[in-house]
Order: C-alpha cells, then structure tokens, then sequence
C-alpha cells in the first residue's frame, strides 16, 4: 500500500510539473515586456541596421494564430525616400524554393507527381536518376529544376501555380512576382506623396522595395521572383502549418522534418532546436529570413526582410525570438558573442569549426577540451571544448590603436552542451573595439567580424 501511494505521489508531482512548465509557456503569449538582454526589439533593429548599412527592413512575429507585430524600419528606396511600410515588398530571394516545393507536394497530393517519379520524365535534361523527391529535398543543387517541374506536371507556369494554389487561396493581397511589378500601381517618385489624396489604392500601397549591394541599387534580375511584405511571409507560414496549403499529414513531413541523419531539407535548415526549422534568401539586393518554431508548445515564427544583399540575419532572429520567450533565445550569456546553436555535437562542430578557421588563414593556438581535463581532476562538465585563434593581419592594427587590446587577443570560440542544446560562439571583435576605444579600424573590425560570422554559420551548416 506504501509502495502505492508513493508512487501515486510521483505520478501527481510528475503531472503538476508538466502542468506548470506548459501553463508557464502559455503565459508567456501576451506578455507586453517584449526584450532580449535588456534590448527591445526595435533597438535590436535600429543598432543592426546601423552596423549593416541597411536602408530598410521589415520584421513580423507570428504567434499562431495570430500576427501579433508587423513593423517597416528605415527606407524602402533611398532616391525617392520612400518607407518601409506594413504592404511595402521584398525580395524573398530563395526562399521562393519554399514557395515551389509547396507547388511540387501539391501536386503530388493531385496525383499529378509521384515522389518516385524520375524529374526527366517531366523535364528534358533533368539529371538521369534525380526523382522528385529528392528535387524538393535537394538544396541549391536541384532546386533549378524545381520551377520547370511545376509548370510541366500542372501545364501552367510556375508562377500561376502558386498564384492560385498559394497567393490566391491565402488570400494574400501583397506577393506577386518580378515579372509583374511593371504593372504594379505605385508613386515611383513621389516627394512629398500627393495622389493617395485621390486615390485609395494609394494609401499604404503595396509597392516593391528597392534592393542594394555595395551602396548600388540592383535591377531586378530574369527569372522566378517572389516579392513579398513580411505580412504576407507569415500569412503564407501560418497557412503551411495546416491543411490549407497540403492536407495531408505525411506530404507535410516533407517540410516539416529533414532525411534520417541530416539537418537540411531542400530550402529547410534545422538548427537543432526541437521543431525550429529555418529558411532564408540572399541576392539581387536583398537578404531575407523565415524562422519556425513549430513545436506545439512554442509556436512562434520570425520573418526579417532587407533591402541589402549579404546580410546574416541569423543571429538577429533569434535574438527576437528570445525576446518573446527566452526558451527560444540563445543563452542570455552570449548577449555580447557571435552565437550559433549546432545540429552537431560539441566535437563535430568544433572540428568543422578548426577546419574552416584554418583554411581562412588563422592560426589555431590551442583546441582544449575542457570536458575531458574536467573527468581528469575528477569533476564531471558536458561536453565543453575552446579553440584560441588569431590572424595577425587583422589583430595587430587593433594593438597599434591600443596595445591594451591584447588583453583580448587571441580571439576565442567555445561550444558547450546544455540542456541538450549545443551553442557555438566566439568573442565579437566590435565588442572588442569598442571596449578599449578603438575607433580608427571600424572597416576591418567590421569584416573581421562578418568573417567569423561566415565562419560559424558554415561550421553548424548542411555537410
């Protein structure tokens, strides 16, 4: 009888933690104290904006089913300063594959395509062997045959396939595409703006923004262009949770989850966070982010479109993430580093990250596993290792400014496992410069940290 009640107890104490953890999720939906390290979000924005160059962004926050934060920042277009506004569009760059191989499950799920069908049984040229299947799943190293795939299976062009089946069954009123943006009715040159006075479809206009690389505007390039607000974004996620887009449960897998041993699906990057799935678009002026958490328990999105070519909105996204539950942020301790979470354990990815920090030319001073000197003293640590890195051709500048900063260099990455989750980081080196006053290197400052950026995106990408 003891032996029953305790275990009865157990069971009761089991279910009130469960209770509580959910119930302490839920109750953070709603909370108006929307920051991460003491930052709201539109100082995360504004701070990122000024360290990037960018003119223009737009941010919106899904918290299913809601779109609780749809926010322009900054200028759609310098010359005619127009604003980045809730309808203005962007180009969302690859992530339009996402858009397609929604196309190519939809018709799939019309028995139009099979998964196992050979692509060149639709599309002459198609690589002998590729399948459907592994079209949708392949990345950039397929996803050329996506659009060809979709207009010969649906006998309409790719760009109308998603117009019905997607734009227009969503109900979406601002995406459309590169190739319609002529037709587009907007006030190209408009200062001050004068005819929304007269005409309606001119107030907030659903209007393109203008991409940038290198401080240049960008024509907008031949081929599938997906131009979308963020609004639309998430509209089009919120739909992909369900069955409005594809119906069924196993088709959707296909999205939701990359192959047995991988951590990519197609346009899909799975980070490692249960659930989280991510895709983004970079080119023609333009860098773009769709970030998931789809775990039931969470559900929250982030989409972040810019109107600059080049940008890693990786980091920022998260960090928006966090602000609106921490369980979804980095570790509040990495507030000031370069921070990745990892698919990969804390060797593999210190390994890729040696490798690649290498082949960049920096020498590597030191890789200690901290975990294994712990079990040597007798003490237990998770996997914990720290590589000492430096290249002194951008190092050395930094101590002609200031011979304190060697007190910060070499510079420094560690990966660390906790709570299951693997984090990989460095020190920022403009966190560095600005530490000791360092304000005559800010270019190289500047790309010494977009390098080390690159660097840890790589080391916890797709193999």
């Amino acid at each position: 009888m003891h032996k029953l009640v305790c275990s009865l107890q157990k069971m009761f104490l089991a279910g009130l933690l469960l209770a509580a953890s959910h119930s302490s999720a839920w109750a953070q939906r709603g909370n108006p104290d929307v920051a991460y390290a003491g930052q709201s979000i539109d100082q995360m924005i504004s701070g990122f904006m000024a360290e990037q160059g960018i003119s223009g962004m737009a941010v919106a926050i899904v918290q299913a089913p809601y779109i609780t934060r749809m926010t322009g920042y900054g200028l759609s277009d310098v010359a005619s300063r127009r604003l980045s506004a809730s309808n203005t569009m962007f180009d969302i760059g690859q992530m339009a594959n996402a858009y397609l191989s929604v196309a190519i499950l939809q018709l799939v799920e019309a028995n139009k395509l099979g998964l196992d069908d050979a692509v060149s049984r639709f599309v002459p040229g198609a690589p002998a062997g590729l399948t459907v299947g592994q079209a949708i799943r392949g990345g950039n190293t397929t996803s050329q045959w996506l659009a060809p795939l979709v207009a010969q299976a649906s006998g309409q062009s790719a760009e109308d396939h998603i117009r019905v089946n997607q734009i227009e069954r969503l109900g979406l009123k601002h995406t459309t595409f590169g190739s319609a943006l002529a037709s587009l009715a907007w006030e190209k040159d408009a200062r001050p703006h004068s005819a929304f006075l007269k005409t309606p479809a001119l107030i907030n206009p659903s209007e393109p923004a203008t991409g940038y690389a290198a401080g240049d505007a960008v024509a907008v390039p031949a081929g599938l262009r997906i131009y979308a607000s963020a609004l639309d974004v998430s509209l089009w996620d919120v739909g992909l949770a369900g069955e409005i887009l594809i119906a069924s449960p196993a088709l959707r897998k296909w999205i939701y989850a990359a192959p047995e041993g991988g951590v990519s699906s197609g346009p899909w990057y799975f980070p490692g966070h249960k659930g989280l799935m991510v895709t983004t678009g970079d080119g023609a002026g333009f860098s773009s982010l769709l970030s998931r958490f789809t775990d039931a328990s969470e559900l929250l999105c982030v989409t972040l479109l810019a109107n600059k070519e080049g940008v890693d909105l990786t980091q920022l996204a998260r960090r928006i993430a966090g602000a609106y539950d921490a369980r979804l942020g980095p570790p509040l301790a990495t507030a000031r580093l370069r921070v990745q979470q990892s698919p990969f354990t804390v060797k593999e990815t210190m390994d890729r990250l040696e490798k690649i920090l290498r082949a960049r030319g920096n020498a590597i001073i030191a890789h200690i596993n901290h975990g294994r000197a712990a079990q040597d003293a007798g003490l237990q640590l998770a996997p914990t290792e720290e590589l000492i890195f430096g290249n002194p051709a951008a190092g050395t500048p930094l101590m002609q400014s200031n011979p304190a900063a060697v007190m910060a260099l070499p510079l420094r990455a560690a990966a660390w496992e906790k709570d299951g989750a693997v984090w990989l980081t460095t020190v920022d080196p403009m966190a560095i410069a600005s530490e000791y006053g360092i304000k005559d290197q800010g270019a190289l400052v500047f790309k010494r940290r977009a390098d080390i950026d690159s660097a840890l995106r790589e080391a916890v990408a797709a193999p």
